[in-house]
């Protein structure tokens, strides 16, 4: 994994087009297949424009979804649905969608999304990159069953937790077998839970469970590496996870200290950390880093439109790798769209990062 060195996290802002076809679709307008058209010459524009910024592992951008991860496990697995609601974020009501178990977990084979994969590869088959697939983790799924929806008992699986994680992990198993059988070799796991319980708030709402956080990492560490269990030879795998990017507002506080001990014994080949200012803390919990293993740290932000400075990118940049590891790459902190609406800058704005990302990494290394 030494020979790259920078990286983007997946999403991109929503051109107009998508915006105009997807309310059309919503409104009866056009068809699914018109959409589908219109979605398919977006994307194609915006490989092109990836691979033109200098851009080696090209993304679809999330065109195709409304929401980073809901649209992932809906389509990929059975015994997973999303119910809508309005809901206070930040101050702000917003309506949105939250997932739930609602049957057994099992993974439906050549789902829309592993669709969505074969195209985006052809396209960077055609240009000379790598296509990489972005996927909500495991740990989304385990953790909406058990707290999210406020029950103190499991919606479906009752209190038989390790029902659940082998469920879940066998359903992971077969979705990384599927990708790989459609050429796909490097996979992204975005998996916030993490975060969530390093946030006072959240962790309320575990122990009013009567869980601990220490009981809940030993459930993130199992069903992960159960997840990761007979990966696929020549496949990489990595994880991502930030503390929220709502609309390009953080969700969850707190540092990464109550969890990285827990993340490391995680068998993932890379790890995207978002490190882009003060919330963040300092690089000192990741001393001791797994050998062999990429730290991807996330330092250029999404959620602002003011460009980093090469010198605070550097300084960091040399910060991580004398405390973390020396297989060390840089990335923005998140994606610049986890849900369809975006973060509050402009297609200029999200250039600009990704050009100060391409040419940050070649002046760093």
């Amino acid at each position: 994994m030494a020979n790259w060195k920078y990286d983007i996290v997946g999403s991109f802002l929503r051109p107009k087009e998508i915006r105009i076809a997807r309310e059309k679709y919503k409104d009866g307008e056009i068809t699914y297949d018109q959409l589908r058209k219109i979605e398919d010459e977006v994307i194609t524009k915006l490989v092109d424009k990836e691979v033109a910024h200098g851009l080696k592992r090209v993304t679809d951008g999330e065109f195709r979804r409304r929401w980073w991860h809901l649209d992932w496990s809906t389509n990929a697995f059975n015994g997973w649905d999303t119910i809508h609601l309005d809901r206070v974020i930040n101050g702000v009501s917003h309506h949105i969608e939250l997932g739930y178990v609602s049957g057994k977990i099992s993974y439906v084979k050549d789902n829309k999304e592993i669709q969505d994969y074969v195209f985006l590869k052809k396209l960077a088959d055609e240009r000379g990159v790598e296509a990489k697939k972005n996927i909500s983790g495991p740990n989304m799924l385990l953790i909406d069953e058990i707290f999210q929806m406020g029950h103190n008992e499991h919606a479906y699986y009752g209190n038989d937790t390790e029902a659940l994680i082998e469920d879940i992990a066998k359903a992971y198993q077969e979705a990384f077998k599927d990708l790989y059988e459609k050429g796909c070799r490097f996979v992204q796991v975005d998996d916030t839970s993490w975060t969530y319980i390093i946030d006072d708030r959240f962790m309320m709402k575990v122990l009013a469970t009567g869980h601990t956080r220490e009981e809940v990492i030993e459930w993130f560490v199992k069903v992960t590496n159960k997840s990761l269990e007979n990966k696929p030879e020549g496949m990489t795998i990595a994880t991502h996870f930030c503390k929220g990017n709502f609309k390009g507002k953080g969700m969850w506080n707190g540092f990464y200290d109550a969890i990285c001990e827990g993340v490391k014994r995680c068998n993932y080949d890379v790890f995207f950390v978002e490190y882009d200012d003060e919330r963040s803390g300092s690089f000192d919990p990741w001393k001791d880093f797994p050998k062999g293993k990429t730290f991807v740290v996330g330092l250029i932000s999404t959620k602002k439109a003011e460009l980093e400075s090469k010198d605070f990118l550097r300084n960091r940049y040399l910060q991580a790798s004398s405390i973390i590891t020396d297989n060390l790459a840089i990335s923005p902190q998140c994606g610049f769209a986890s849900v369809e609406e975006g973060n509050d800058i402009t297609e200029a704005d999200q250039w600009a990062k990704i050009d100060l990302l391409v040419s940050a990494a070649h002046d760093i290394n």
